[in-house]
């Protein structure tokens, strides 16, 4: 019994035990995916540790229904599931492992390429490389395959290709571009290459010629030239390059006086060589605006009148002056005279009226602003002035006359009396009445205006008929201060008294003709001749003196020739 126990024993020592499970471990990761809108994208995870291991995919950190593979591919992408993060969970009966997240992101649908911009044909000199170009549109990235004549050129596929040196062989060659990305392909239509021999120096064949234009316009040069294409041109102005001066002619902006002068020519290039045309002259007419006066001061003028003052314009410049505005400032001031647009060719002038009109009494300002096609643009003339209160006033002088003694009958010589408008207004005489016997008015008459330092001269007269004083007057009705103004006359009528004067002389100690008799008012002359006809006697009567006054009188001989002696001694006859 002991013996069949000992023997049970050793045989449960004999038996062992199962291997202890080995949590799974993550030994390739997912890797992230791109993919375009309506494909799918695989994920995939290898795992190690003690089967049975089991798998389950999440999404964004969830787990996604019957994805329990070492492997899972989505359903086909929506731009929605663009970012999501994608991972798997490993486990058995030891333990869980996490993979890393893998992303997944989702474009656009893949648009097939279009050619935009088509190459273009090139003519080349032979041993010059020839360059096409190509522009295309559609989703990247975009393959280029550029062939010659139908077949692919190894290493062409960029959007642009330069041939090696070329040949005259290559003339006529056809070069297209095959577009292509995951959406299709596209070919460009072929370009040609022309291949001409080699290079001939370019030549001017018409030299610019030189220019003349108004400041303010532009100048047009241009030049032909012969030589190999392409033809490259420079433009310089006074020796230096102007900044994109490069076709075959050249425009200049819009020139100023400064510009005249100054030398335009143009350098032609190309592989063979250069020339450089003759230089033309730019010549700019500018027209000059020149005032007759900057400053005009009207001085005083009476308010409501109108004072007026010519402005001249002379064009001392080279080009047509083009005067487009007149301004004028100050309410009180005008222009007038001129009509817009005003032109004024070169050396000549014009004329504006500048007007002066004060509504009220003060010193009033101004300016007359032209604006033209000068550079001296806009000229001004600054105005100035000042208006006066009106005043009417006249000044009459003598305050009287006197005719003294005025033989009855007979008419005085005339005397004057002025009437000057020492005001500054015109004034209104409406009358003038003359009073006394035996006065005449000879000169001035009524209704007449007069116009500032304006003068009005009356004359006159006394004619008697009877003896006697006689007094009279000039009334002056006007509508200055004062008036009426008036003038007393005087003057006395006499009766007449017939006087004479006897001269007598020694005759002369040769023989003459006659002799003739002179008079004069003052002594030593001058004598005026009384006697008609030669005087044959050694006696004259002169009855053609008047009463109160004293004559002189010489005598002189005249002989059959007519030869006339020197004056005889000076007489005085005194008339009572």
């Amino acid at each position: 019994m002991l013996s069949g126990c000992s023997g049970l024993v050793s045989a449960d020592a004999g038996k062992s035990s199962p291997p202890a499970a080995t949590a799974p471990s993550i030994t390739a990761q997912p890797a992230s995916q791109a993919v375009t809108t309506g494909q799918t994208a695989a994920f995939s995870v290898t795992a190690a540790g003690t089967d049975p291991l089991s798998y389950q995919w999440q999404k964004n950190g969830t787990n996604i229904a019957g994805a329990t593979s070492s492997s899972y591919t989505t359903p086909a992408t929506a731009s929605a599931d663009n970012g999501a993060a994608f991972r798997a969970v490993v486990s058995n009966t030891a333990g869980t492992a996490t993979s890393t997240a893998a992303t997944l992101t989702v474009t656009a649908s893949a648009t097939a390429p279009a050619i935009m911009a088509q190459p273009d044909s090139q003519t080349v000199t032979a041993g010059q490389t020839a360059t096409f170009s190509v522009t295309a549109s559609g989703t990247g990235p975009l393959g280029y395959q550029w062939q010659k004549n139908g077949a692919n050129i190894t290493g062409a596929t960029s959007s642009n290709y330069t041939t090696p040196a070329t040949t005259t062989a290559d003339s006529g060659s056809a070069f297209r571009v095959v577009v292509s990305n995951t959406a299709g392909t596209v070919t460009s239509t072929a370009a040609t290459l022309t291949v001409t021999a080699s290079a001939t120096a370019p030549a001017i064949t018409a030299q610019p010629a030189s220019q003349t234009v108004t400041a303010g316009q532009t100048a047009a040069f241009s030049v032909t030239a012969t030589g190999t294409g392409p033809l490259s041109y420079q433009w310089q102005k006074n020796g230096a390059n102007i900044t994109g001066a490069t076709s075959s002619s050249y425009t200049t902006p819009a020139t100023t006086t400064a510009d005249n002068g100054s030398t335009f020519r143009v350098v032609v290039s190309n592989t063979a060589g250069t020339v450089t045309s003759t230089a033309a002259t730019l010549t700019v007419n500018a027209p000059s605006l020149k005032l007759s006066t900057t400053t005009m001061n009207f001085g005083s003028i009476v308010v409501g009148s109108n004072s007026s003052w010519v402005l001249i314009l002379t064009n001392a410049g080279t080009a047509t002056l083009n005067i487009t505005q007149v301004t004028v400032t100050g309410s009180a001031y005008s222009a007038s005279g001129y009509s817009l647009p005003l032109n004024v060719s070169p050396g000549q002038q014009t004329t504006i009226t500048v007007n002066f009109k004060p509504a009220t009494t003060g010193t009033a300002s101004g300016s007359i602003s032209l604006t033209s096609n000068a550079p001296n643009s806009p000229a001004s003339v600054s105005l100035s002035g000042t208006g006066v209160a009106a005043t009417y006033t006249l000044s009459i002088g003598p305050a009287s006359l006197s005719f003294g003694n005025v033989t009855t009958g007979t008419t005085s010589p005339a005397q004057n009396v002025t009437i000057s408008n020492t005001g500054n207004s015109s004034v209104t005489i409406s009358q003038i009445a003359l009073s006394g016997a035996g006065f005449l008015l000879t000169g001035g008459s009524a209704p007449v205006t007069l116009s500032p330092a304006q003068n009005l001269t009356l004359g006159v007269q006394f004619s008697p008929t009877t003896a006697g004083t006689v007094s009279g007057s000039i009334t002056i009705t006007s509508n200055a201060s004062g008036s009426p103004a008036t003038v007393v006359l005087s003057g006395t009528g006499v009766t007449t008294v017939q006087h004479s004067v006897d001269l007598n002389w020694a005759a002369s100690t040769t023989t003459v003709a006659g002799y003739n008799i002179y008079q004069g008012s003052t002594t030593g002359g001058p004598y005026i001749k009384v006697n008609t006809g030669l005087v044959t006697l050694t006696s004259y009567t002169d009855s053609s003196v008047q009463s109160g006054l004293t004559y002189y009188y010489v005598a002189t001989a005249v002989d059959a020739t007519g030869v006339e002696s020197l004056n005889s001694n000076e007489v005085a006859a005194i008339i009572p």
